[in-house]
C-alpha cells in the first residue's frame, strides 16, 4: 500500500471513531431532564433514558451500543491438583447468551419480547491421565425472556428481573448406562440490595451489593435417571438429588477496599430435594486491576456436580481464573 493511501486510511479510521464517540455523548440524556422516563419499559426516544443507562437492569435493556451476545453464568477455568498429578482434573465452564431482538424494538412501545438464547457448557478434563481424556461435558441450551421490574422496592431492597424460561435442556452427551439428560421449564426471582456507592460492572460481577435468586422449575425428561437409580437398587428419585429449585445468594466486595475491592461471593443450593441429599456450590471471584480476568476459586460439597456425578456425593476444591467478555 502507497504511503498516500496509508495516510488516507488512517484519517477516515480516525474521523469515524471521533464522529461515533460525539453522537454517543450527544444522544445520552442527562440526569433531571425532560426525556427522563418513569417507566423504563415504556422510552419515548431510540436511546434509553438515564434511569435506563444508570440502573441494575441497562445490562439487559440497555444502549445502542450492547452487545448482542455476552456473558451468562460464570465463565472459568479451573484445576484441583498440580498439574503433575495423576489426579489432576480440569475443570471449566463457558457460557454466553444471545439477544434475539434489538433492545429498542418495541410493541406498542412496550418490550413484551425480551429474548435470549444461552448456552452453556460445563466439563470435566482428566489432564493428570496418559491420554488426558475428557470425563464429561454437560450441555446446556435454554430459551429465556428477563422482564427487568420496577416494583417490590422496600428501600435498598428491590425485585430486579422476573426470568421466564420456556425450554432449557441439558444433557452429557453419552451414550448407554453413562447418558444423563432432562428438561426444564422456570421462573426466577433476582431480588437486590442496592449499593450506597455506584459499582463499576467487572466480569460479570453485580451491579448490587448483594442479591438473592430464587428458581423454581418444572422438570422432564429424566426417566432414564430414574430407570439408572432402580437398576443399582436405590429407592431414590433423579428429583431427590437435583431438587426441583434453586436458591442463590451473591455478595460483592464485603472483605477489603482499595484497587483489590471488586470481589464476589455466590452460593447456591437445590430447593425441594431430598433432606439428604445437600449440595453446595461456592464460588468467589477477585477481579485483577485493568485486566478481564478474576482469580477464582470454587468448592463444591454434595451431590449433583455434573449429570454423570449426580448420585455420587463429593467435596472438591478447584482454583484458576474466570473472564469476561
Amino acid at each position: 500500500m502507497k504511503k498516500s493511501e496509508m495516510v488516507v486510511v488512517f484519517v477516515l479510521f480516525f474521523s469515524a471513531g471521533a464522529g461515533a464517540a460525539t453522537a454517543r455523548a450527544a444522544g445520552a440524556p442527562l440526569k433531571g431532564s425532560a426525556s427522563e422516563q418513569e417507566d423504563v419499559n415504556n422510552p419515548e426516544n431510540t436511546l434509553p433514558t438515564w434511569e435506563q443507562q444508570s440502573s441494575p437492569q441497562s445490562a439487559y435493556f440497555g444502549k445502542k451500543t450492547d452487545r448482542p451476545v455476552s456473558a451468562h453464568k460464570v465463565n472459568y477455568f479451573a484445576i484441583n491438583q498440580w498439574p503433575g498429578d495423576n489426579r489432576a482434573q480440569v475443570k471449566f465452564q463457558i457460557s454466553m447468551k444471545f439477544r434475539i431482538l434489538e433492545p429498542n424494538l418495541y410493541i406498542l412501545k412496550y418490550n413484551l419480547f425480551p429474548g435470549y438464547v444461552g448456552y452453556t457448557q460445563k466439563s470435566l478434563w482428566n489432564k493428570g491421565q496418559a491420554s488426558m481424556p475428557f470425563e464429561e461435558s454437560n450441555y446446556n441450551p435454554e430459551f429465556f425472556l428477563d422482564y427487568p421490574v420496577r416494583f417490590l422496592n422496600i428501600g435498598r431492597f428491590k425485585l430486579r428481573n422476573i426470568v421466564v424460561c420456556l425450554l432449557e435442556h441439558e444433557s452429557n452427551g453419552l451414550d448407554a448406562a453413562k447418558s444423563r439428560s432432562w428438561n426444564r421449564q422456570y421462573v426466577q426471582l433476582k431480588f437486590g440490595i442496592e449499593s450506597k456507592e455506584k459499582l463499576k460492572i467487572a466480569n460479570s460481577f453485580l451491579a448490587d451489593k448483594a442479591s438473592l435468586q430464587v428458581r423454581l422449575w418444572r422438570a422432564s425428561g429424566y426417566s432414564g435417571q430414574d430407570e439408572y437409580l432402580r437398576s443399582i437398587g436405590s429407592t431414590r428419585k433423579f428429583l431427590d438429588y437435583m431438587g426441583q429449585g434453586e436458591i442463590g445468594l451473591s455478595v460483592r466486595n464485603f472483605l477489603w477496599r482499595g484497587s483489590l475491592k471488586n470481589h464476589q461471593l455466590d452460593v447456591r443450593t437445590p430447593l425441594f430435594r431430598y433432606k439428604r441429599k445437600n449440595s453446595y456450590e461456592f464460588q468467589f471471584r477477585q477481579q485483577l486491576p485493568h485486566m478481564n480476568f478474576a482469580l477464582y476459586a470454587q468448592y463444591w460439597t454434595g451431590y449433583g456436580e455434573t449429570l454423570l456425578r449426580f448420585d455420587q456425593f463429593g467435596h472438591r476444591a478447584f482454583a484458576g481464573l474466570s473472564f469476561s467478555y
